[in-house]
């Protein structure tokens, strides 16, 4: 499509909903953050944290089942969560 034929459709648009077309302050907008910009929790935190959490909570799943041993599967959660926050990171909303 040429240029005109994509202004026209938008203006054909705009009459038919009665939409404001965008303003170009909102072009010059300050660009968002990039990753690992400003405050918010690191990977090895988050990653830390995760150990913590999981590997507690298989603990006392060990604990609960009998058919499995309680350390072994606390510490194997802990590890696996450890190495997969140190990999994935946070969660974009964590770190706003």
């Amino acid at each position: 499509m040429a240029e005109d034929e994509i202004e026209r459709l938008l203006r054909e648009v705009q009459q038919q909903t009665g939409a404001t077309p965008p303003s170009k302050a909102a072009a010059s907008a300050p660009p968002a953050k990039a990753d690992g910009e400003g405050g918010g929790v690191g990977r090895v935190a988050f990653a830390g944290g995760s150990a913590v959490v999981l590997g507690v909570g298989a603990w006392v799943f060990g604990v609960l089942t009998p058919f499995t041993t309680a350390t072994e599967l606390g510490i194997g959660a802990a590890i696996g969560a450890f190495l997969t926050g140190l990999v994935a990171g946070p969660p974009r909303w964590m770190s706003k």
